[in-house]
């Protein structure tokens, strides 16, 4: 889920950060859609749970001014996030909606955008902002004009993309590495580059190559090897050191997706995977030495698992965590939450589960 608590954390310490220099890296030349944005297999068919799915999230989350983070249940209002919207732009791209997604598209700028970054969060009611964006809700963003452009063949949308990535490094952009975050009310970047963060497969479209190299380095060195073959949360750049804290299971996976997407994927962290979900055991937080830190499981955790799975072409185990997504689906027709992810008994449904589980039944 949004790591919220790193970005609250940011606002202590951002007065110690120093602020971004004025030194830039060269512009990519702007190119043609790439159809690497495009899955290039087609291993789903459980085509009646797909569609249960879609029409929960269609009926329960969206709405004219967004998409909830969660479920409404009684009065509860929750805030809109840049991380759901993402999200369901990449599915919308995808699945080939493509009214609803320049619909969509267009109202994520008018709920998040400041001077060409994305706020992380939208008060809903009187919309208020935040004062940060996350870097991985921009980049998912820009993925799904790039995913756009390249299944509408428009290069408009193409353009878009090129003009965001390259408002996107200005801020959060510091000696060629992107940073989680750009605070707008001090003026300050973030000190932490998060692994997860680097949606390499997007950054290699719009990115110069010898940066893009200097990223994916950053990325692999951060490899904590064989007892736990995954990679730490960030690197500070002000100690110059990775993390030794506990993973959170969905970030530790999209590392390990965007290595994949990349060619870059280690053979032990896909032996390891594929053993958390042959025995489902696929838990939501790790320490760095393997220990399980948190017993819980995600639909989330095991959709970007299916995906990583296909796009390593492993079809028989991208099956195998589909169908560990569908155990969280309710199948209840007297519930309020029938066909989608989620907790009948706390009643609650989480758009991030959701929308993972819909991108990754398009692969």
């Amino acid at each position: 889920m949004k790591r919220i608590q790193l970005l609250l954390c940011g606002l202590f310490v951002v007065v110690l950060i120093q602020g971004c220099g004025h030194k830039r890296a060269s512009a990519p030349v702007p190119s043609k859609p790439t159809t690497e944005f495009i899955p290039s297999t087609k291993y789903e068919d459980d085509q009646e749970r797909v569609d249960q799915l879609a029409s929960f999230v269609a009926a329960n989350l969206v709405t004219a001014k967004g998409v909830n983070s969660q479920n409404s249940v009684g009065s509860d209002v929750h805030p809109l996030l840049s991380e759901t919207a993402g999200l369901w732009l990449i599915y919308l791209a995808q699945s080939g909606q493509n009214t609803k997604f320049r619909r969509a598209y267009q109202q994520t700028v008018v709920n998040f955008e400041n001077d060409g970054l994305l706020m992380y969060q939208v008060q809903a009611g009187h919309q208020q902002r935040s004062k940060m964006n996350a870097t991985l809700d921009d980049l998912r963003v820009i993925r799904s004009l790039g995913l756009h452009a390249a299944q509408t063949h428009n290069e408009h949308y193409q353009t878009k993309a090129i003009q965001r990535f390259a408002a996107l490094k200005r801020k959060v952009g510091k000696h060629g590495q992107l940073r989680d975050f750009y605070d707008t009310q001090f003026h300050q970047v973030s000190s932490l580059t998060s692994m997860a963060y680097y949606d390499l497969l997007t950054l290699r479209e719009y990115e110069t190559k010898p940066v893009f190299n200097d990223q994916l380095q950053l990325v692999q060195k951060g490899y904590l090897g064989s007892q736990l073959p995954l990679y730490a949360t960030n690197y500070d750049w002000n100690r110059r050191q990775y993390s030794t804290s506990p993973l959170n299971t969905s970030e530790a996976l999209l590392t390990l997706l965007h290595l994949a997407e990349v060619k870059h994927l280690r053979e032990p962290s896909l032996q390891w995977l594929a053993h958390q979900v042959t025995s489902s055991t696929l838990y939501n937080r790790y320490e760095v030495s393997g220990e399980v830190d948190n017993w819980g499981e995600s639909a989330a955790n095991y959709a970007i698992a299916a995906r990583i799975f296909a796009v390593t072409r492993r079809p028989a185990l991208y099956q195998l965590a589909m169908n560990q997504v569908w155990r969280f689906q309710i199948q209840d027709r007297r519930s309020d939450l029938q066909g989608g992810l989620g907790d009948d008994n706390q009643k609650v449904s989480y758009a991030f589960n959701n929308l993972q589980a819909l991108i990754s039944a398009g692969y």
